[in-house]
């Protein structure tokens, strides 16, 4: 692994792994188009001065993070690299089964069902899975360092997102934060048991 990587423009770089990224976001916005209506304004103008900077500046890392990715060759021939793609598919296989979740729900609730019984912010967990793994495939310690920047910071927008659902949802998603991580694990009942089903 390198600092930085030898710089190409070729169809078999990173921004591949970017696109894929995106795909199931944009189904899922396809499929139901209104599934964030009854939240979105409301998350968008409650955040608080800091929240709203953080917010601003994780999507500024994530503009930069994807559009370097466009010149950084895919060579899955180190160990890193191997490694990296493991992280990855598993990231993106987390990833995408939390937005088949939030495109078949209904939507205006809290999601609780999928990857969403293992935790809270599944979307933010499996992408910063992802993040660290492209970073990983670079070959490269500076996109490395980038993409866990990228995961860090992309993650802390978690908890203005967890202080909105408690706002629009009261008890209901305090009921949720209950019995289940913020991060990862086993959802657990009232009693502080896992579920067994």
């Amino acid at each position: 692994m390198t600092f930085f990587p030898i710089h190409s423009l070729s169809l078999l770089n990173l921004w591949i792994l970017m696109v894929l990224y995106a795909l199931p976001i944009l189904c899922t916005l396809i499929i139901n188009k209104h599934i964030f209506h009854a939240t979105v304004s409301r998350f968008s103008s409650s955040r608080s001065k800091r929240e709203l900077n953080l917010f601003i500046i994780s999507k500024f890392l994530m503009l930069l993070y994807f559009l370097y990715a466009v010149a950084i060759p895919i060579h899955i021939t180190t160990t890193f690299a191997i490694i990296g793609f493991i992280i990855y598919i598993t990231g993106f296989a987390f990833f995408s089964a939390t937005w088949i979740t939030i495109s078949l729900s209904g939507g205006g609730k809290v999601f609780s069902k999928g990857p969403f019984r293992f935790s809270r912010h599944p979307v933010y967990l499996s992408s910063a899975v992802l993040f660290v793994g492209a970073g990983f495939i670079s070959n490269s310690l500076f996109y490395l360092g980038l993409s866990i920047l990228v995961a860090i910071n992309h993650m802390g927008n978690a908890l203005a997102e967890e202080r909105n659902c408690l706002e629009t949802f009261g008890d209901e998603y305090k009921h949720y934060m209950a019995i289940t991580p913020r991060w990862i694990g086993l959802q657990r009942n009232n009693r502080g048991q896992p579920y067994s089903d």
